[in-house]
């Protein structure tokens, strides 16, 4: 390049020359001298900067993740062209966008120039034209430190010396995670291409930044531990990844098929398909015939259980029996292994039978499982659906699947993807049509109304995740044993907050014929939903909380009410308690505008708190309100009576 910046140097002298041979100003002379000067530098100047911007960009390439796996993987783009309109639905859903390069157009979060703190470490964000930066403690510092400590434990080396001024590092972000509520972001590290993760969370609904453990459902003081998007992500927010780690020397060389949750990761690898349809006629015969195209798999096409294992591949609670094997190759699409015996579900109703705690491999396994299930292996984690379906009689007996509510091409919204007629009852109908016609004697409640709706009864919120309740996937019916036995919220008292668990006992007995359980004082003069939210573990406070901002139990309970129940979880050890229960504040009129910070410090929380009750004007309660109020005393006594046991859901 530098000889062809002198040659158009030259050239240009040479254009100039005649001009200069017509002038005998020697200042015109050394003009035209300066600019052909000018000229060639600057071309140089503009060269290097090109130059500059083609080896960061490469050097970028070389530092992602490379989206090259074999195994005839030929990613979404080549499906375009024969399957537009599938593309497009695809293309719309936030399945897609689980992970995406870090552009402007995928970037959500505020990185113009902002400051934030987490402990006793800082970090500075900015931009800098199309790329964004964090410049924080070096993460590669971080993770040779993590391994050290790691051969320390297992009596492999000496303990890290303690460092007071660890190395600092500006780095590119190079991923992020999520576009539906919330924003996780990466930065490349010198092992390979690991991806190591940036300790804060951008929150849509807040368009805030907060530590990345105050998003999830975690002990309070639960310490920040840098996460590996190679190891930790990749499974389900990436199509086909295979890590490859060196056990040795702990470098990977990841790749994956796709960034994000693509065509293939549904349908399997199309290099044979797309080649054998290269052939028109091919195409012809299989449009025109009856039999399908075996170069490809189609859920819609296949038996409801193996269509469903499709979505199981992510949205199930899973071991890995080889997980040395799983950090080399990763984990292929489903077809072409058998999930029972290379990942297996976890079984949840092994709970019921870990009875004897002080056995330390039991004790170890209640742990695990208690991060996933209810105490009768019911899940309450987002994201593990499958794994409450295969719980329920009509996957197990009546062929129904994933498919038979919710579609990814005929969504009515990329929300829930419910496929399009399926928002009320149409779903539960498809098999239970003669419901239709006697919904009402059936529900007990009016026929248009939310008490009369299907999923309300048999899929309840009682899942927790992505800082919300969300249903059940194991459809069940309400009774008020199941409350007594687990500890899990029933539908009837979900909706019904000012009820009482033996009003809820009492009607599915008159209405079912359910058998009345022993139910304890507390419950039989207090509505349920206040001893849930008072004395209840982590978990179901975060449910009984946002219950009490979801619609249409405000409108079958009333809401003034909730105010001085609402004002404790300001102040619950948990921060998502706190971020749940101040939604739902901000939910009741004259609450609206409430000014909060659930991850101030423990004053301001307790000053908010006071402020609440303050502004909260008991006068405005209607008769029937005013009766569920509690006595300060009485509120203190279920407080003392609270399940304080570590609670850590992993959605």
């Amino acid at each position: 390049m530098p000889l062809e910046w002198s040659v158009a140097g030259l050239l240009l002298a040479a254009a100039l020359w005649p001009l200069v041979r017509k002038t005998r100003s020697w200042r015109a002379r050394t003009g035209v001298f300066f600019l052909c000067a000018a000229a060639v530098l600057g071309g140089f100047a503009w060269q290097s900067r090109a130059t500059g911007r083609l080896n960061a960009r490469h050097q970028l390439q070389q530092k992602l993740p490379m989206e090259n796996r074999p195994g005839g993987y030929v990613r979404s783009e080549t499906c375009r062209s024969c399957h537009p309109d599938q593309y497009t639905s695809w293309h719309g859903s936030f399945h897609r966008t689980m992970t995406q390069r870090a552009t402007p157009e995928s970037v959500r979060g505020n990185f113009t120039n902002v400051s934030l703190r987490a402990g006793d470490e800082t970090f500075h964000l900015s931009r800098r034209g199309n790329e964004f930066f964090v410049e924080m403690v070096d993460p590669d510092w971080k993770y040779v430190r993590a391994l050290q400590q790691q051969d320390f434990v297992r009596g492999r080396g000496p303990a890290p010396k303690p460092e007071p001024n660890p190395p600092r590092a500006e780095k590119r972000i190079t991923l992020t995670t999520g576009s539906h509520h919330m924003q996780a972001y990466w930065v490349a590290g010198e092992f390979g291409n690991q991806q190591f993760s940036v300790p804060f969370t951008y929150l849509f609904e807040e368009a805030r930044w907060v530590p990345r453990n105050d998003v999830f459902m975690l002990p309070p003081d639960t310490p920040y531990l840098q996460q590996v998007w190679n190891s930790n992500c990749l499974g389900c927010h990436a199509t086909a990844g295979q890590p490859q780690q060196d056990q040795r020397t702990f470098v990977m060389n990841t790749r994956v098929a796709e960034y994000g949750i693509a065509c293939e990761s549904c349908h399997g690898p199309a290099e044979e398909h797309v080649r054998a349809n290269s052939n028109p006629r091919r195409r012809y015969a299989l449009h025109r015939g009856t039999n399908h195209d075996s170069t490809i798999t189609n859920p819609a096409r296949i038996s409801t259980k193996k269509s469903s294992e499709i979505c199981g591949q992510c949205h199930a609670a899973r071991f890995n029996v080889n997980h040395g094997e799983w950090m080399l190759e990763g984990f292929d699409y489903w077809h072409r292994n058998d999930f029972s015996t290379a990942r297996p579900l976890m079984p949840g109703k092994d709970l019921e039978k870990l009875n004897d705690l002080s056995d330390p491999q039991q004790a170890a396994k209640h742990r695990s499982l208690s991060s996933y299930f209810w105490p009768d292996g019911m899940v309450r984690v987002s994201g593990r659906e499958y794994s409450g379906l295969v719980e329920t009689p009509c996957f197990q007996r009546g062929g129904m699947s994933c498919l038979s509510c919710h579609s990814m091409h005929k969504m009515t919204n990329a929300d829930d993807q419910l496929a399009r007629g399926m928002e009320g009852n149409q779903a539960c109908y498809q098999c239970h049509g003669d419901y239709a016609t006697k919904l009402s004697q059936h529900t007990h409640h009016a026929a248009n109304s939310s008490g009369s709706l299907c999923y309300n009864c048999h899929m309840p919120h009682t899942t927790y995740g992505l800082l919300k309740a969300i249903r059940s996937h194991e459809l069940t019916s309400p009774t008020a044993k199941s409350s007594i036995d687990t500890g899990r919220p029933n539908a009837c008292n979900l909706c019904h907050l000012d009820q009482t668990l033996a009003w809820t006992a009492k009607n599915l007995n008159a209405w079912y014929r359910q058998p009345v359980p022993s139910i304890e004082p507390e419950l039989e003069k207090t509505p349920a939903s206040v001893v849930w939210l008072l004395r209840s573990d982590a978990g179901q406070r975060a449910l009984i909380a946002w219950h009490m901002g979801w619609e249409p139990a405000k409108q079958a309970s009333g809401t003034n009410w909730l105010v001085p129940y609402l004002a404790e979880t300001l102040d619950d050890p948990y921060s998502v308690v706190r971020y749940i229960g101040q939604r739902s504040l901000k939910r009741v009129p004259a609450f609206e505008k409430f000014s909060y910070d659930y991850i101030a410090p423990m004053e301001q929380r307790v000053r908010a708190k006071s402020e609440v009750l303050q502004q909260w004007d008991p006068q405005r309660l209607l008769a029937t309100e005013s009766a569920k109020l509690l006595l300060p005393q009485q509120i203190s006594k279920l407080l003392q009576q609270r399940d304080h046991r570590p609670m850590e859901l992993l959605e």
